[in-house]
């Protein structure tokens, strides 16, 4: 029996050896790739300014500083975009990241240079060594991409969920990272947390969804023991919760939430930088404005903008107003979503969709006072009192201004569901700072250059869109009593009661709990 186990160790071993060699092969590799970008970018612009800017008359150290200074501004942005996480995010999103650190260093950096000449300097020197950048910097992003798939192990993964519905949301946001996951058994919570830690073992990645606080914490504690890695679904308590303070009383250790936002000084340095962002937004918007209202106009001689009652903090109402984008009366039947290739949206209104230019009027909103720059995205009146009644948490969202961007705009889509655009809203809140304000502000550029940003609903009603999320609900929070509303049942958003379980929502809760407890990930989709 032992000469049987020894051989077994050994081999076990020795692939834990194969995978550490490779894995310290693809960080080497990695490394030599970013510093090789970052030399590039440094080198080139030196040797640009020293040929082409000699009015800047810089002494040796001064060059040294002003280069050091540039690598700074280089780093900095391209952490902000994060265009160095080669292997973790997309090829294009790296490419659109990088072009932006680039473009942002290089313009500060010239505006450096001329007022040190003190003089406007020649702009086509700049232009080519950007263009040289971005070659260079696309063609490293290549080959570091591939070299990293090569290189990388896809690892085994399993998920824990509570609800079938569940494990089909788990599966689709995980197919987008397939080349490093691949999901090859999904384990329902009612297997028992005993019989489920057997099934686990072999895995070494976890990812466990909505199920119980007990049962979590069981598949938590196991992978901590045993070193896997793990991934947890957050709740929208999860999310209030991570924006907790460690403290002391006494001699021991709490968590402080305040669940508040900013204090009073930085909320008016936010106000000072929203009317001050505004009216510059206004100024060099404005021929930008004028065209899309010309062309607003000119297409069927429609009213250009669209007024809609939307909320903002403290369920206040406000009229948003934006560019029209879609055909005369296109709610005349009711309120409905915007769905892909909508017939509503007019060729004129898609144009100004997919650049985000019908959105530009909502800077008057912000020299008003009813939004803010950064916040969570101003929803209707009729979506909030559905989705408050569906998940009352939801006007959570309302305790500071409504925004023009933030962390739902960036990184969700404006088809993600109510549910992940509240957590990320939530995460905004309990981390409100004028620093995240300014890194959200950076991000929002290169948000506007992914077209995913602006896809639209699966269905056109708020009530087919919301089934699937309700089906969840019902399976994963019965005892909150939480399910969809009907036509007729709507929640004002500071209504503290929640809707009961419909019939519906109970017959879907019983055929939940009749289905199989495991599942290959292709039958789950």
């Amino acid at each position: 029996m032992m000469h049987a186990i020894i051989p077994e160790r050994c081999a076990d071993r020795r692939r834990a050896l194969e995978t550490g060699s490779k894995r310290m092969l693809k960080r080497s590799i990695l490394f030599l790739i970013k510093a090789a970008m970052t030399a590039a970018v440094l080198v080139s612009f030196l040797l640009v300014a020293v040929r082409y800017y000699p009015e800047t008359d810089f002494h040796f150290w001064g060059f040294v500083a002003f280069g050091a200074l540039y690598l700074a501004l280089f780093l900095l942005f391209s952490s902000t975009y994060r265009c160095f996480l080669i292997g973790v995010l997309r090829l294009r999103e790296l490419v659109f990241s990088f072009i932006l650190a680039t473009l942002l260093t290089n313009c500060l950096a010239y505006l450096v240079l001329a007022l040190t000449a003190k003089s406007m300097l020649r702009a086509g020197p700049m232009c080519l060594l950007v263009i040289a950048q971005w070659a260079a910097g696309i063609l490293l992003l290549l080959l570091g991409n591939r070299l990293s798939y090569r290189l990388r192990e896809v690892r085994d993964a399993a998920v824990v969920v509570g609800t079938e519905r569940s494990a089909e949301q788990v599966l689709q946001r995980f197919e987008t990272v397939r080349e490093r996951y691949r999901i090859t058994a999904v384990f329902h919570a009612s297997d028992g947390a005993e019989r489920l830690l057997e099934e686990l073992a072999p895995y070494s990645t976890v990812i466990v969804g909505h199920v119980e606080p007990s049962l979590r914490l069981r598949l938590m504690d196991a992978c901590f023991v045993q070193n896997k890695r793990l991934f947890l679904i957050p709740s929208v308590q999860d999310i209030l919760f991570h924006g907790a303070h460690e403290t002391f009383v006494g001699d021991s250790l709490v968590y402080l939430c305040r669940n508040r936002a900013m204090p009073l000084g930085q909320r008016a340095v936010k106000r000072l930088t929203d009317v001050l962002f505004s009216v510059i937004g206004i100024v060099l918007t404005s021929p930008i404005m004028l065209a899309a209202a010309i062309a607003v106009k000119a297409y069927d001689g429609g009213p250009v903008l669209y007024r809609q009652e939307r909320y903002t903090k403290d369920c206040k109402r406000f009229l948003l107003v934006k560019f029209r984008s879609m055909i005369v009366d296109a709610e005349k039947d009711g309120a409905q979503l915007t769905v892909d290739n909508d017939p509503r949206i007019t060729p004129v209104g898609r144009v100004l969709r997919r650049t985000r230019i019908d959105e530009l009027p909502q800077f008057f909103n912000i020299l008003r006072g009813e939004m803010s720059l950064v916040g969570p995205r101003a929803e209707r009146i009729e979506n909030v009192e559905y989705y408050c009644a569906l998940l009352p948490e939801f006007r959570y969202r309302m305790k500071v201004k409504a925004g023009l961007t933030g962390y739902a705009q960036i990184f969700g889509h404006y088809n993600t569901s109510y549910e992940e655009k509240l957590k990320m809203d939530l995460l905004y809140i309990e981390n409100s700072s004028m620093l995240l304000d300014l890194k959200l502000l950076f991000l929002t550029a290169r948000a506007l250059l992914l077209p995913s940003s602006t896809a639209g609903f699966r269905h056109a009603t708020l009530r087919e869109e919301c089934a699937d999320a309700a089906a969840q609900q019902a399976g994963t929070a019965t005892a909150a009593g939480r399910t969809a509303p009907t036509a007729t049942q709507t929640t004002p958003p500071n209504a503290p009661a929640a809707a009961a379980p419909s019939p519906a929502a109970q017959q879907a809760e019983a055929a939940e709990k009749t289905g199989s407890t495991r599942r290959k990930p292709g039958s789950a989709a």
